[in-house]
């Protein structure tokens, strides 16, 4: 089941008008979470980023916050899923003229089942690649996925799980649908600038001042792979996701590193103490 507007749906009867202009224009914004034992993490933070998102585009959302979390509550317990990935869904709604906004947003709760990724990607690394590629609204989690979905195929032709953007000037930013974070000298790194700050990247971030791992938010170089020490992307499907190679450069030792698994470790308490 999903939530369409103001109605609870089958898959089938989810449908929209196609003079949305999430259709036509690819304009629209989202949120994406998961839930662990059945219980959504950190859905306050998720959905307070959805309202961030419709200020960047202007787009209205047409539920309050307090609505929001009662809908995708309750659409956990209507799907019978072992565990649920919920998507949010604001778009600009169906318009006049095929452009120009509308106030009455399409909004949608989107459920499916969460999977999860091999172990050997978390004892073993995983490689991606990187594009250049700048987004237009980068604070911004909007529909519009363009480049995302090209690029990502051009990955998986590479057996690359993920593709990291670079600016005009090769500083490294995001995956298409994650976080970067390096390790220099014991001190872990992330780009600060033209990237979407995600949930799982600020838990990870706290996780390691606890674990007084100094964090450094940061330029990062594509030139300055090879000092690296260790890498990993992190997003709420990916959770901590360690690198090993980035274009066939090897990543450090080309093997996970300690503090990649402590904060693997660390993630996954801070997600059974749901």
């Amino acid at each position: 089941m999903h939530y369409l507007n103001d109605s609870w749906v089958t898959t089938e009867k989810a449908t929209i008008s196609v003079f949305d202009l999430s259709v036509i224009r690819g304009f629209g914004i989202f949120d994406f979470l998961r839930t662990y034992h059945k219980k959504p993490f950190k859905l306050s933070e998720h959905i307070d980023r959805l309202f961030n998102s419709a200020k960047q585009l202007g787009i209205t959302v047409p539920k309050t916050k307090s609505q929001i979390e009662k809908i995708v509550l309750e659409g956990i317990t209507k799907n019978s899923y072992r565990e649920c990935i919920a998507r949010i869904v604001v778009t600009g709604g169906v318009s006049p003229d095929g452009i120009s906004k509308n106030e009455n947003s399409t909004f949608a709760v989107l459920f499916t089942e969460a999977t999860d990724y091999p172990k050997s990607y978390y004892t073993q690394g995983v490689k991606i690649i990187s594009r250049e590629f700048e987004r237009s609204f980068p604070h911004a989690k909007s529909l519009n996925y363009l480049t995302a979905v090209n690029v990502l195929s051009e990955a998986k032709k590479e057996n690359a799980i993920e593709v990291l953007y670079l600016d005009r000037n090769r500083h490294i930013l995001e995956g298409t649908t994650s976080n970067f974070f390096a390790v220099v000298g014991g001190k872990l790194i992330t780009p600060k600038e033209g990237i979407l700050r995600g949930i799982t990247r600020a838990v990870v971030i706290e996780l390691a001042r606890k674990l007084k791992i100094p964090v450094i938010e940061s330029d990062l170089l594509y030139s300055q792979i090879e000092l690296f020490d260790e890498a990993f992307i992190t997003a709420s499907n990916k959770e901590v996701m360690p690198v090993v190679r980035i274009d066939g450069k090897k990543v450090g030792s080309g093997e996970v590193g300690t503090i990649s698994r402590r904060l693997i470790s660390e993630y996954r308490k801070e997600v059974v103490k749901l």
